[in-house]
């Protein structure tokens, strides 16, 4: 079955569309796989801390920035203050911050599902309009 010269046209321009949905998708999932790594890190340092604060001490590196670090002890390691989004942060204890954060890498899992899902659908777009094309 051939295609007119402006159906063709009609479907180039739809399948670079989907091209530029595409390439965003990607970039926003690997914002989220980002965000996600942070979270990742964030429950371990601070697990790595509350174990080290049960022994009787903990002492860490600090980044002060520009890569430079200060070794410092933590003396009290019952609060953890917690970014809620938004700029705004909050005060919780060890056990409470850990707990959102898991809430929020369950919350960054579902969205990379659902970004995958969607790009999906339209690498399957794609592929039916280089059928047509073909």
């Amino acid at each position: 079955m051939s295609v007119s010269e402006q159906e063709a046209r009609r479907l180039m321009a739809e399948y670079q569309e989907y091209q530029r949905s595409v390439e965003a998708l990607q970039g926003q999932m690997e914002m989220v796989r980002n965000t996600r790594a942070g979270c990742d890190s964030s429950v371990s340092t601070i697990t790595a801390l509350k174990e080290a604060a049960a022994k009787g001490g903990s002492e860490s590196v600090i980044p002060v920035g520009s890569g430079c670090f200060v070794h410092a002890e933590i003396r009290d390691f019952s609060k953890v203050i917690v970014n809620i989004g938004s700029g705004a942060n909050v005060e919780k204890t060890v056990d409470d911050a850990l707990a959102f954060l898991g809430e929020r890498k369950n919350k960054l899992e579902k969205m990379i599902q659902d970004l995958n899902e969607s790009l999906s659908q339209i690498l399957q777009k794609m592929k039916d309009i280089e059928s047509k094309l073909n």
